[in-house]
């Protein structure tokens, strides 16, 4: 570990940004004492940390959700959720193994197959070695194993070997998304707007924004609105009456900071879904506030005559 990183005093770099005073260099100094603990030979730099995680060859594994995790959890637990954290790399290797075989096997593979939602930057320059499709302006969504410890991304070269195309699999994975991935749906009030999240432990639990039409109810014209800010939650808003101009500005703040925060930090952004099809409504953290910059057409065809409609009562 670099000298930098050793030093008690050292603010949290831009991406632990949400992490409270003192959090940061304890947080690191139990990373450290935790690799320590295991006997291995690593290295930690940029947000990184380099390790075997029970193999031969160092592999990199980002601070991030760990960090998150982290920041989450009591203070007394922070040796828990590291090494439990870790305990999970390891078994991990496991499932690499078993992945394998499943990338040989389309009949055992099928169960397995789901739809993971990541930030579109994550698979920007390596895209055409995964099975990829872009939802949104900054979001797509991976075909993935879900196995017993780990979820593992399926290699673009198990559909040939499976001798299928992408839609094949494509399909099943929705329908395994479908089946075991559909939680509770609760209403929680925002003061003039009731929004609906589905909140839980699963990494797949955002992917239901590619089922969103599976929990609205006679979809308005309008359409609805939804966030993603991480793996373990969806918030959407159907868009039936100007209450939907105050289900914005909750779902903003509430995305950007869920989003911060993680763990598994997908989107900032709000989304409009509209008959099937998902479009990106940025948001923009200024110094003291979030800019919500939805495009044109959502202005003029939903915000207008929702601002219309809420002067006239």
């Amino acid at each position: 570990m670099s000298d930098d990183a050793r030093s008690p005093a050292m603010e949290p770099p831009v991406w632990a940004r949400f992490m409270r005073e003192g959090e940061w260099p304890a947080f690191v100094a139990a990373v450290d004492a935790e690799l320590q603990r295991r006997g291995w030979q690593y290295r930690i730099e940029d947000g990184y940390v380099w390790a075997p995680w029970g193999g031969d060859t160092d592999e990199a594994l980002s601070l991030l959700n760990l960090a998150q995790l982290c920041h989450a959890a009591e203070a007394d637990q922070l040796e828990r959720v590291i090494a439990s954290h870790f305990d999970a790399l390891v078994a991990g290797r496991t499932d690499r193994v078993l992945a394998d075989t499943l990338a040989g096997d389309l009949p055992r593979a099928r169960p397995h197959l789901k739809v993971r939602l990541y930030p579109r930057e994550t698979f920007r320059d390596e895209a055409d070695q995964f099975v990829v499709r872009d939802v949104a302006d900054d979001l797509c969504a991976v075909l993935c194993f879900d196995l017993p410890s780990n979820v593992v991304t399926v290699n673009a070269e198990s559909l040939e070997r499976w001798a299928c195309t992408a839609d094949d699999v494509w399909y099943q994975a929705l329908a395994n998304l479908r089946r075991t991935e559909h939680h509770e749906v609760e209403d929680v009030d925002v003061g003039g707007a009731t929004l609906r999240a589905m909140t839980g432990d699963s990494f797949f639990v955002a992917s239901n924004l590619l089922l969103l039409g599976d929990f609205v109810d006679d979809p308005p014209a309008w359409g609805v609105l939804a966030a993603v800010p991480n793996r373990h939650t969806l918030v959407f808003h159907p868009i039936r009456d100007a209450s939907a101009l105050r289900a914005i500005d909750a779902m903003v703040v509430m995305a950007s900071g869920m989003c911060a925060e993680g763990p598994g930090s997908i989107s900032p952004n709000l989304f409009w879904w509209r008959d099937g099809v998902l479009r990106t409504l940025p948001t923009h953290e200024a110094e003291d506030h979030y800019e919500f910059v939805p495009p044109d057409d959502f202005v003029t065809e939903v915000l207008e005559p929702l601002a219309e409609r809420q002067t006239m009562n």
